[in-house]
């Protein structure tokens, strides 16, 4: 479902950066609007792609420790990892949507087509949520994954 939001934000960003580069050049006019569309798809892919990305578990990471600390020291340092960020995903998630609650009251809206920015902040909120939940339960299956390959758990 993010997939999809997230290639008809792009297509429709493409569209509009397109239209609005024609407009200029050969007509000589700068269409009212098209920098708040840009912003706002832009802002639709770029939440779109952090729920891809968690689900794909496509996020950047480099294993400089686990070369020099074996995997006991990894697999802390993966948890603590996971824990930050179930920690900062989760916090991001609850301030855009405080941020969102407020709406027209505090001006939230976009500069040109004063379009309110409200389920925006609800779309960055909500994939910051989901993926605060995707690395909360990564967290949790790595956890129940070394109990079961733990040979003092099996008898062994």
């Amino acid at each position: 479902m993010s997939a999809i939001a997230g290639g008809t934000a792009l297509l429709l960003l493409v569209g509009v950066t397109v239209v609005e580069v024609v407009a200029r050049y050969l007509i000589g006019l700068s269409l009212l609007g098209a920098e708040d569309l840009a912003m706002l798809s832009l802002t639709v892919l770029v939440a779109a792609a952090i729920v891809c990305a968690a689900q794909e578990g496509g996020h950047v990471s480099v294993d400089l420790i686990g070369r020099f600390g074996g995997g006991r020291v990894t697999r802390t340092t993966d948890a603590l990892a996971r824990l930050f960020g179930v920690g900062a995903t989760a916090a991001a998630a609850v301030a855009l949507f405080a941020k969102g609650s407020c709406g027209l009251e505090c001006g939230e809206v976009t500069g040109s087509l004063a379009i309110v920015l409200t389920p925006f902040y609800y779309a960055l909120g909500a994939s910051m949520a989901t993926c605060s939940l995707l690395l909360a339960s990564r967290m949790l299956r790595g956890f129940a994954a070394r109990d079961e390959e733990d040979p003092r758990q099996q008898g062994v």
